[in-house]
């Protein structure tokens, strides 16, 4: 079964939710949390390849949605839904870095595994998931 890239990009955030969530339930925040970030990285070259832009291939797959979203559709960005797309997905852009490698807080360096809690974790993935869904909704009302 031939798919487009587009819809390719969509299964993998998909996939990607789906491993965050067990991650998760597993208590492996900072896993859960890496995962979730990659959710949103496809999700949002999915919606940049689909607005006819290029997919960002440097982490800030969101940066560059927003960028795309001024050029091609500006009056999207008047919409709250994805002005909280955007904000959310920024919050949770960072996050890919911030899962891999030690971080200072409070003057301590501490791993990836120590820094993220059960609720930081809970509330990044559900950020991921608003993000997912309004791109997979966007997306399916466009084709």
């Amino acid at each position: 079964m031939a798919e487009s890239k587009v819809e390719v990009m969509l299964r993998i955030s998909e996939v990607n939710l789906a491993r965050a969530e067990k991650r998760f339930e597993g208590g492996e925040y900072d896993s859960a949390v890496f995962h979730a970030s990659l959710a949103v990285e496809s999700a949002a070259n999915a919606m940049i390849l689909e607005l006819g832009g290029n997919e960002a291939k440097n982490h800030r797959a969101i940066s560059a949605l927003a960028a795309v979203l001024r050029r091609v559709k500006p009056e999207l960005l008047r919409e709250e839904k994805y002005v909280q797309l955007i904000e959310r997905g920024r919050d949770i852009q960072r996050e890919v870095v911030y899962a891999r490698y030690p971080l200072k807080v409070a003057g301590k360096w501490v791993t990836p595994m120590e820094y993220y809690t059960r609720e930081k974790t809970r509330e990044i993935i559900d950020d991921a998931k608003f993000v997912v869904d309004e791109i997979h909704t966007y997306i399916k009302r466009t084709t």
